[in-house]
């Protein structure tokens, strides 16, 4: 009779222990479906990587390992970080899951929860939707967007399952057809102060890339000078490309080529003979120090010559590709 209790008392500790584990494993996820979320939009990429399921993390270790300098679409989820975290406000309940504000335009945009389905102790469905406000006013938006996450409890985490998402574009709104309509504010998105981090100058272009780029240019200076054909002075071909891009004005070249040293090579253009002239020659030979010399001519072949002299690489260059 004695070891019959002693093995009913230790049954009863072992289920009593294990019903213990279950009861613990289902408190180990102290963020609600909702906080999760507000993680995966507000903490930047490290938050989203956190909620993202056990497989995908182990794929983007992966690629990580194969491509460290890859970037990954992880990082287009920083942007309510980097666009003004100070702006930006989440709510663990109610309609409102957060909202940023434009004080200066005194615009607002607010991402409403629309519904929230807890499928059970380890499925959410989160329906939620765009709204962009002016002057305390509900906008129209041009696009309105909606999105239904899909959310699964593993590990002790509500990570992303699935992401679907619905866009809705008011066809029969004859505003629609007005550009203004269409600009950052009215697609729900307020302009808040960008402040550019410190970055490097553009790396140089390689010698044997600014030989290319001369042919270009001076192809292209050719058909818009038919009466003349190319030239032999690199001043004209910087102005050859030069307009309005989206409002950024560019030049085809870099306007230190019209010195002729670029980068630390010398650039010689020559051999523009007759009117229209109907041939070239561009070389490029090292100021100081080792190189090879490049050279090219109408015909866009570039050769080159390892003893660093331009009239060799006229003379006897080597057809090269790089």
């Amino acid at each position: 009779m004695l070891g019959y209790k002693i093995t009913l008392a230790a049954l009863l500790a072992t289920l009593s222990l294990s019903l213990h584990a279950q009861e613990k494993e289902k408190q180990v996820a102290l963020q609600t479906p909702r906080q999760a979320v507000i993680e995966m939009i507000c903490g930047g990429e490290d938050a989203m990587k956190k909620h993202l399921t056990v497989d995908v993390q182990k794929k983007l270790a992966a690629l990580a390992q194969t491509a460290p300098y890859a970037v990954t679409p992880l990082q287009t989820f920083a942007l309510a970080k980097s666009a003004g975290a100070p702006q930006l406000q989440s709510f663990d309940f109610g309609a409102i899951l957060l909202y940023v504000n434009n004080p200066e335009k005194n615009e607002r945009v607010e991402l409403h929860v629309d519904a929230d389905n807890l499928r059970s102790d380890e499925e959410d469905d989160m329906e939620l939707s765009l709204h962009s406000f002016h002057s305390g006013e509900e906008q129209p938006l041009p696009v309105g967007l909606r999105f239904l996450l899909n959310l699964r409890l593993q590990e002790g985490i509500w990570r992303l399952n699935a992401l679907t998402f619905s866009a809705r574009v008011p066809f029969g709104d004859p505003r629609i057809l007005d550009r203004s309509w269409w600009n950052v504010s009215a697609l729900g998105i307020p302009a808040v102060p960008f402040i550019p981090e410190a970055t490097e100058p553009p790396p140089r272009i390689e010698p044997f890339r600014a030989v290319r780029l001369v042919d270009l240019a001076e192809n292209l200076y050719a058909q818009k000078h038919p009466e003349s054909g190319f030239t032999c002075r690199i001043a004209d071909l910087i102005n050859i490309g030069k307009g309005l891009d989206s409002g950024e004005r560019f030049t085809f070249m870099d306007p230190e080529f019209a010195g002729g040293v670029y980068n630390g090579y010398k650039f010689v253009l020559s051999g523009c003979a007759g009117k229209p002239a109907r041939s070239f020659h561009i070389t490029a030979e090292p100021v100081s120090g080792p190189g090879r010399a490049f050279c090219s001519d109408n015909t866009s072949t570039i050769r080159s010559s390892e003893d660093g002299f331009a009239v060799t690489c006229l003379a006897s260059g080597k057809i090269t590709r790089r």
